[in-house]
């Protein structure tokens, strides 16, 4: 197979194996990477929650604990670490998670932690919450959150402000899916106002000091979006700060590794974006490389 040089997700490979809501094995995934094309996958499963008030209603309905939630994660960085070292002559694995931003008040300390401890490559932040309120799960979740919010414009400025506080707060490599609060924001209205442009901006200044790179989510595809995230107004404009960009298919099982990947390109191509950075193991650590996407 002829190695096509664009095809890496920094973002993706959730499996069954670790989450409730995915499907499949961890070597399933890889496997199904290995097949689609790409050089360079970054696995990077959720960090495991602490308390019980953030498990999922899946997870309850299953019987899962914060206990066994912690161990499948102990054991996702054992095993991720194992089939990089196994598949090394096939592709190149990036140890990596997708860091969770509650609770609220201690999330940084946590988050820092599993990186250190379980000595991960690289870190996806994503924020998934404003404060305790889940906003991207379902839509009365996410309605109920507007509510408690005082209307959609208040919850999306406090969105992008938290995004930014992450960032400052963790130093990701990857920044992920960053506008997600838009999934279920349609029937409230839009989130492309005065106020969330000057949130957004604030919030990518702060990417662009601490050298992150924004994940071209090409998950939201899979959701119905007719664009991935970030939208394409975000796009631009960190591309005129000079913000570097990564896919990530945000797979959930083998069936969605590489989705969406090809559409990805052409949408980075047509908002004057030619190249993506990707993450490399170096014999000193973590490296980057600039790869051209004509």
């Amino acid at each position: 197979m002829t190695t096509v040089p664009w095809k890496v997700s920094l973002h993706g490979g959730h499996t069954g194996q670790f989450c409730d809501h995915a499907t499949g094995t961890l070597r399933e995934t890889i496997e199904a990477a290995i097949a689609f094309g790409y050089h360079t996958f970054g696995v990077a499963e959720h960090a495991a929650r602490t308390e019980p008030r953030h498990l999922y209603r899946e997870e309850i309905a299953l019987g899962w604990d914060i206990d066994k939630i912690q161990q499948d994660f102990r054991n996702y960085a054992r095993e991720v670490r194992k089939l990089a070292t196994e598949y090394q002559d096939r592709i190149t694995l990036l140890c990596g998670f997708e860091a969770e931003v509650v609770p609220a008040d201690r999330y940084a300390e946590i988050m820092l932690g599993y990186r250190r401890d379980l000595e991960f490559d690289y870190m996806v932040a994503s924020a998934h919450y404003v404060g305790e309120l889940f906003i991207d799960y379902e839509q009365p979740t996410f309605d109920k959150a507007v509510e408690a919010m005082a209307g959609l414009e208040p919850l999306v400025v406090a969105y992008f402000r938290g995004v930014a506080e992450m960032v400052e707060a963790l130093r990701p490599e990857v920044v992920g899916h960053f506008d997600v609060v838009r999934k279920f924001a349609a029937p409230h209205g839009s989130i492309d106002t005065p106020a969330t442009r000057r949130a957004v901006s604030e919030a990518l200044e702060v990417i662009r000091e601490h050298d992150g790179i924004l994940d071209v989510n090409v998950g939201a595809y899979r959701k119905g979006k007719r664009a991935p995230y970030p939208a394409a107004w975000i796009v631009q404009q960190a591309r005129e700060l000079g913000i570097p960009f990564c896919f990530g298919d945000d797979s959930h099982g083998p069936k969605d590794v590489g989705q969406g990947i090809a559409r990805g390109r052409e949408y980075l191509i047509e908002n004057g974006v030619f190249s993506i950075t990707t993450l490399t193991r170096e014999a000193t650590g973590l490296g980057r490389k600039v790869i051209s996407l004509i």
